[in-house]
């Protein structure tokens, strides 16, 4: 159940962060008039890969069994490393452009999943 959530979680984020990329940046389009005409793929394949941390470090705890083994630790470091992403993605938020505005919308929504719902909706019933 928490695979295939964080599967999908994943997924759609990564879809949105793709569908932002489309988008144009207003401050580019500015100061560089031939951007209009490309599409920043290494810039969306490299926000999907940072934020794709998280899962990464969620699935391997779920498969090696370590968040059955050491649930607080294992919480805990999820937890430093959503945070982790959320502090450059506050840093670099002022003229980034749409695909990290994205970024920066789903790093909180992802910190509310992880601080406030996995607890809730994955705990064990004893």
């Amino acid at each position: 159940m928490l695979i295939k959530s964080l599967f999908i979680l994943w997924l759609l984020v990564c879809l949105n962060i793709i569908h932002f990329g489309f988008k144009f940046d207003s401050f580019l389009i500015q100061s560089e008039p031939g951007y209009m005409f490309t599409y920043p793929l290494k810039a969306a394949l490299l926000t999907c890969i940072f934020f794709s941390i998280y899962f990464i470090a969620q699935g391997l705890s779920f498969l090696l069994s370590f968040n059955k083994k050491h649930p607080v630790l294992s919480y805990l470091i999820c937890s430093l490393i959503v945070m982790g992403q959320f502090i450059p993605a506050i840093l670099f938020s002022m003229h980034a452009p749409p695909l990290w505005f994205a970024y920066l919308i789903n790093t909180v929504v992802l910190i509310v999943f992880q601080l406030l719902l996995i607890q809730t909706l994955f705990q064990k019933k004893e």
